[in-house]
């Protein structure tokens, strides 16, 4: 593909698009939901502990707890996100590919009517370009 050309099987990109769709939609929320039920009851350890270092330990763990149940409810988003924009690619290349098949069609039927008139002004009625080449004058 050195000559800068994009092949897109447009099939395969929305089976791709469903299935991100799918899991975005089906399963990880069903992720991020049990994620969120699980730590629900916060930070439970250290609880007869209160040092300095378990404290520490615990806010620590707290921002991480935070950032990864942030980080999959984007992650989600994202996903959706994603599915849409190969939904749209999907259908944009179906697009173009049905209005090149059209204009194909348009301009092979324009170049046949061509053809015709050219061989009906060239040839009498009745008569193909096949019967006009064995007509020779002989002198």
């Amino acid at each position: 593909m050195g000559d800068g050309s994009i092949h897109v099987e447009a099939g395969g990109l929305t089976e791709f698009a469903g299935d991100v769709r799918f899991y975005a939609e089906e399963i990880d929320p069903l992720d991020v939901d049990r994620s969120k039920q699980s730590f629900s009851a916060g930070i439970t350890f250290g609880t007869k502990n209160a040092s300095e270092a378990v404290l520490q330990a615990k806010e620590n763990y707290a921002a991480a707890l935070t950032n990864s149940l942030t980080n999959l409810t984007r992650f989600v988003e994202a996903a959706k996100i994603l599915a849409a924009a190969a939904e749209q690619a999907a259908e944009d290349f179906r697009a173009v590919d049905d209005q090149s098949g059209r204009s194909l069609n348009n301009i092979n039927y324009l170049l046949t009517v061509a053809t015709e008139q050219a061989q009906a002004g060239r040839y009498p009625a009745g008569r193909t370009a096949t019967d006009a080449r064995y007509d020779v004058e002989m002198p």
